[in-house]
């Protein structure tokens, strides 16, 4: 996943960009985690969505080897994340099957989760970070263009069929994905006429507001006049320029995403590995070199607590450890999205969880 900001509370996203771990250059100050138990209260957002996003999440987990666990420190042992999110899910399961609910137990969470206060590395009052919110927007399409719908969601190139990214970045001075910028490609490089015709395919035809929108967002929910369920796309690769932070109007910038069909809104994946299926309000992204892929972690906001899987990431939280940005669903328009989410507040409290496995209770 890769991610872009706004100045404001919102965050505008691009997800799923393929990305390899390394250690950050500068490990995080062990000093910035502090062993202190958060203020309990039952979790606002369902445990079984927490389960299911714990469960994708460690499925992606144990098909990437590699992955960086983050974080130094005793809470941070090769298997924790594992571990703890195999701990929530199984929880989560058995719970479902007889009616319980632990994870809404601020006894059984007291019990049975360690818990580090995360201190932000750029200071607001009350230790507090920053809280973006994201979304997935759902907008109409057309399978061929019209009148209104003229701009394509274009697959990546047939030239890079079959290779994988090390593959094409080994080749990038051949290939049509490195050789167009955004405004070539919106300028109709692919279509007929143009000096690429043919050799992208368009996956599906926005109007020009909602393929802006796709663009900022990386993922967008499309509904076609065939009156099936809406299909989801994802930004899959882009064309190799860097974003230029500092430059608003986001028409000017010169990178430029493809995109690619999705079964679910998933967060961080190693490509050809699909990151796990994100749930409102139980998933965030983050600095996945600092903190560590699958991290679980509580945040309380001004609207309460909530239970999240560090489960994605972005370009903005490169070497950042005062924000975290929470994926809060789909939406029909920015207004929907800013009423339905106002409340959950622009900074929160973070604390770092690992599950005590096999302590009494906690079985």
């Amino acid at each position: 996943m890769w991610r872009l900001f706004s100045s404001s509370a919102l965050a505008v996203a691009l997800v799923l960009v393929p990305r390899a771990f390394a250690a950050p250059p500068s490990p995080p100050d062990p000093a910035r985690f502090r062993l202190e138990a958060p203020p309990w209260s039952a979790p606002r957002a369902p445990s079984a969505d927490l389960g299911a996003v714990a469960a994708d999440t460690l499925r992606t987990l144990t098909a990437a080897p590699g992955v960086g666990a983050g974080l130094p420190g005793a809470f941070t042992s090769p298997t924790a994340v594992a571990d703890t999110l195999a701990f929530v899910a199984r929880v989560a399961t058995e719970d479902a099957a007889t009616g319980a609910d632990r994870l809404a137990d601020p006894s059984f969470l007291a019990s049975c989760f360690d818990t580090w206060r995360w201190v932000p590395d750029v200071q607001r009052p009350g230790d507090a970070l920053r809280l973006t919110r994201y979304l997935v927007y759902a907008v109409d399409g057309r399978p061929t263009p019209d009148a209104t719908h003229e701009h394509a969601l274009w697959a990546v190139p047939r030239d890079e069929d079959g290779l994988s990214v090390a593959q094409a970045d080994a080749r990038r001075d051949a290939l049509d994905r490195f050789r167009y910028t955004r405004q070539e490609v919106s300028a109709g490089v692919y279509r007929e006429g143009g000096a690429a015709a043919g050799r992208a395919d368009p996956l599906v035809w926005l109007t020009h507001a909602h393929h802006e929108e796709a663009l900022m967002q990386g993922t967008v929910a499309v509904t076609l006049p065939d009156g099936a369920a809406p299909r989801l796309y994802n930004v899959h690769r882009d064309n190799g320029i860097p974003y230029q932070r500092g430059l608003s109007d986001t028409r000017l910038q010169r990178r430029y995403w493809y995109f690619r069909p999705m079964d679910a809104v998933r967060g961080w994946g190693p490509e050809p590995v699909p990151g796990p299926s994100l749930r409102p309000s139980v998933a965030v992204a983050g600095d996945l070199d600092a903190l560590g892929f699958g991290r679980l972690l509580a945040l309380r906001s001004a609207d309460g607590l909530r239970l999240v899987v560090l489960a994605d990431t972005g370009g903005a939280f490169t070497g950042n450890l005062h924000q975290l940005d929470l994926y809060m669903g789909v939406y029909p328009s920015r207004a929907a999205f800013e009423t339905a989410t106002a409340g959950v507040g622009d900074t929160a409290a973070a604390w770092v969880m690992t599950a005590r496995v096999g302590a009494a209770g906690c079985e």
